[in-house]
């Protein structure tokens, strides 16, 4: 036999009936197991006078009386109000039937099988329940849209009597008058007036607990699910022939502290967490080129990149004394300031040579950079004469003066110290020296 809404509705309400019985046939059981007459009678007794009142409250036209009074205390929706603030009195709303031809975002709408979520009183999640039941596509919730109730037919005979659990029903389905509330997000977007007036529409975005509750799902089973195997391979690095599904840098956000349940059913269900994926905007990353449109290696880029050693550098410089100069003073010039930014100018320099090779003598290409920073940057470039020039080394030691004297106009602090041409001549020294050691190890074009 197949199945309906109305048998649906029929075993809901039994089975609600034999949770309240159950205490009382358990203490019978007890009774019975004893084998006393007079007790097991007495206990019979018991039984039938407390059952008597469940019974009676759960005839199905009685129940759904009581169901249809008590749906005003809930409101059944996707968009609650209480996750903008748990103290929120605004309307919450259900959107069921939306249909959109934008394809370019996720919404709500998009969702096929919405989960419709419960706000208000705990007690009468009985009714949500009621509510959400459905049998082949069909719910009271859908007939009661339409404004009708077939499926409650069979449990009365009275016209009235089922024109008033519609009511009563539908209550949960929209408050009476739709408000908004001083903890809810609103905002005044404004409206074109053809008097000239300015005049706003009143918006109060509200969060959709249904399209959460579809993602925490999703998630959730990509994290807990049956794919234990591949989360196990993934942790092993071992191949597995079946998709591995992540959502990387994921954040929780919760909703209603201890008492999840004060925000809503789907809230509860979810214990308060809400998944918000990764909607940081790419890192910017400055692209490589060749740089034929500077003078020097030494420009704004390269400056900007070791600012802060350059900083700290100058710090160290103002506050040493006549006495401090003296090698460990030096050693720590040396080691903590100097070569970190040599350091720094290699890695620089062994991007550009990463570049593709020939770049310093294209035709028609007006390249400005200085011929030694050039012998030095376009290391594979495969012109012939390019390459005999770059054998003879001449350009180690104007590459290393430039650095030098860049280094001291960064430096140049007449107020608390002079650098003179001993400082030039040492800084040269030091990044010749690192640069034969560049040079040395960086691979050659027959090497390649």
């Amino acid at each position: 036999m197949e199945a309906t809404l109305t048998q649906a509705i029929a075993d809901y309400i039994e089975q609600r009936k034999q949770n309240k019985l159950e205490p009382l046939q358990k203490a019978l059981n007890k009774v019975l197991e004893k084998a006393d007459e007079t007790a097991i009678a007495r206990a019979k007794a018991d039984y039938a006078e407390q059952a008597m009142p469940i019974e009676e409250s759960f005839k199905p036209e009685v129940w759904l009386t009581d169901a249809a009074r008590r749906a005003k205390q809930i409101s059944l929706a996707t968009h609650a109000a209480k996750f903008t603030h748990s103290d929120a009195k605004a309307s919450s709303v259900l959107v069921n039937n939306i249909s959109t031809t934008d394809n370019q975002y996720l919404a709500t709408a998009k969702l096929t099988d919405k989960a419709i979520d419960v706000v208000g009183n705990a007690a009468a999640l009985d009714v949500a329940k009621l509510l959400k039941l459905q049998v082949n596509g069909d719910s009271l919730i859908a007939q009661l849209q339409q404004n009708k109730a077939d499926a409650l037919i069979t449990f009365t005979d009275k016209t009235e009597l089922i024109q008033s659990w519609i009511v009563g029903f539908k209550l949960a389905l929209a408050d009476e008058k739709l408000s908004s509330h001083t903890l809810s997000k609103q905002l005044y977007f404004p409206l074109k007036s053809d008097d000239g007036e300015t005049e706003y529409h009143l918006l109060c975005p509200l969060f959709s607990s249904s399209l959460a509750h579809k993602l925490h799902k999703k998630v959730t089973g990509t994290r807990f699910g049956d794919s234990k195997e591949i989360r196990d391979a993934r942790r092993a690095n071992k191949y597995h022939d079946a998709i591995d599904t992540s959502f990387l840098n994921t954040v929780i956000q919760s909703f209603g502290g201890s008492k999840p349940q004060n925000i809503s059913q789907l809230n509860s269900e979810r214990y308060g967490q809400n998944y918000l994926l990764n909607a940081a905007p790419p890192a910017f990353k400055a692209q490589i080129k060749p740089p034929i449109t500077q003078l020097s290696i030494f420009n704004r880029q390269f400056t900007s990149t070791v600012s802060s050693y350059l900083r700290d550098f100058k710090a160290f410089l103002t506050n040493l004394t006549p006495e401090q100069r003296n090698f460990k003073i030096r050693y720590q010039r040396d080691h903590h300031f100097i070569l970190p930014i040599i350091d720094q100018l290699m890695m620089h320099a062994a991007n550009i040579q990463l570049l593709e090779a020939g770049w310093a003598t294209l035709p028609d290409t007006d390249n400005k950079l200085k011929q030694a920073h050039t012998l030095w940057l376009d290391v594979y470039n495969p012109n012939h004469a390019f390459q005999q020039e770059r054998e003879k080394q001449d350009w180690l030691t104007i590459v290393a003066a430039d650095f030098a004297s860049w280094l001291i106009k960064q430096l140049k602090n007449n107020e608390h110290y002079q650098l003179s041409d001993i400082e030039h001549a040492y800084f040269a020294k030091l990044c010749l020296h690192q640069l034969k050691r560049f040079e040395r190890a960086t691979l050659k074009r027959g090497e390649l």
